[in-house]
């Protein structure tokens, strides 16, 4: 575990609810945990279909890294989601404006040896339909120099009718090269593909 990750004692908390929750009612499985690398600048790249990915994917992964997340500011400002979403250190995301301030901390986060949890495709996808990758994690990774993890969750569609609730974890992929939007663009949607073939 990163001595940069979000090891808060809100997060280590919620973490141990969550986790119990999971595994007893919806039998929470974990595949290629191996894969997560124990130090050194991380992106945890997801697909998104649920408000249920987030806490999934931060699981599966928390017994090697706790990675900071990205969340849309209007989270924030719902008073007690937006107090705990800062306890589990996640930092906001203006989607319909000026992305600046978010991406200089999850910059900042992988400048020390962190991890970022983000979902490239920038919102919500339902199951079946596609939408096109944003640059941010190609831009990310790049000036960072951090590798990126795909994950895939599964399940969490159809949450709370169906179980288990899975994510899998592939092998790191190591940044791109250039920071040149087309080149970051065709890095991200190869990501994406890496991340639905799990």
């Amino acid at each position: 575990m990163s001595r940069a990750d979000a090891d808060f004692p809100l997060r280590i908390w919620s973490e141990a609810a969550v986790r119990g929750l999971l595994t007893a009612i919806w039998g929470m499985k974990v595949t290629g945990l191996e894969n997560v690398p124990r130090d050194g600048p991380l992106i945890i790249a997801a697909n998104h279909v649920s408000f249920m990915d987030p806490p999934l994917v931060a699981l599966a992964v928390a017994p090697r890294r706790r990675p900071f997340g990205v969340a849309k500011k209007e989270l924030f400002e719902i008073p007690i989601l937006g107090w705990w979403l800062k306890g589990l250190g996640a930092f906001p995301l203006d989607r319909r404006g000026d992305a600046t301030s978010a991406m200089r901390a999850a910059l900042d986060v992988l400048g020390r040896g962190g991890a970022v949890a983000i979902h490239p495709e920038g919102t919500r996808v339902k199951p079946g339909q596609t939408r096109a990758p944003k640059a941010g994690v190609s831009f990310l990774a790049a000036r960072s120099g951090a590798c990126v993890l795909p994950v895939r969750a599964l399940g969490t569609a159809e949450f709370p009718f169906r179980r288990p609730l899975e994510a899998r974890i592939g092998a790191p992929l190591p940044p791109p090269e250039s920071c040149d939007r087309d080149a970051g663009l065709a890095y991200a949607k190869t990501l994406m593909e890496k991340i639905h073939s799990l």
